[in-house]
């Protein structure tokens, strides 16, 4: 009887340890990086899956919107070609290096996808746009600490103008 027990324990244990394994191994499978996307087929993209990405571009065409924010990226669409950059790594940059990050995301796009004009134009639209993001989200947070500050009934709205 001693002996069961000591076994059922010992099973226990090792059922246990099996558990805590799997459990960390399917934690680090699921871990995806700011920016990316685990699509439909179970593949994690960045920026986007194919199917979206080919939405995006037929929508640029249909609407002339080739400029946005999708799955917390903001992205340029440039000839069928898509220039993304995750905004965590927007909102928590200077402007100096929202700059920086933009030229070189810029230089290796053209550099891979061929393009050779107007890469001047694209690259001030595109920090222009992710300054704004910037802001966007800094007016967005005091907004929000503003409210809970404000809980008597008092409200502050902002209005600004880009």
């Amino acid at each position: 009887m001693v002996n069961l027990h000591k076994n059922r324990y010992i099973l226990l244990k090792l059922f246990f340890i099996i558990f805590l394994l799997n459990v960390s191994l399917i934690g680090n499978a699921l871990t995806i990086k700011s920016g990316q996307v685990i699509s439909s087929d179970g593949k994690v993209y960045d920026f986007a899956s194919p199917k979206e990405k080919e939405l995006l571009i037929k929508k640029s065409k249909t609407e002339g919107k080739s400029i946005g924010v999708q799955n917390k990226n903001l992205f340029l669409i440039i000839e069928e070609k898509i220039l993304h950059i995750p905004i965590e790594k927007i909102i928590w940059s200077s402007d100096n290096q929202i700059t920086n990050l933009v030229e070189k995301k810029i230089k290796l796009f053209f550099e891979n996808n061929n393009f050779y004009e107007n890469e001047t134009i694209v690259k001030e639209r595109f920090v222009l746009s992710a300054k704004k993001l910037k802001q966007l989200h800094l007016l967005n947070k005091l907004e929000n600490k503003i409210s809970k500050r404000n809980s008597n009934g008092n409200y502050v709205k902002f209005y600004f103008t880009f």
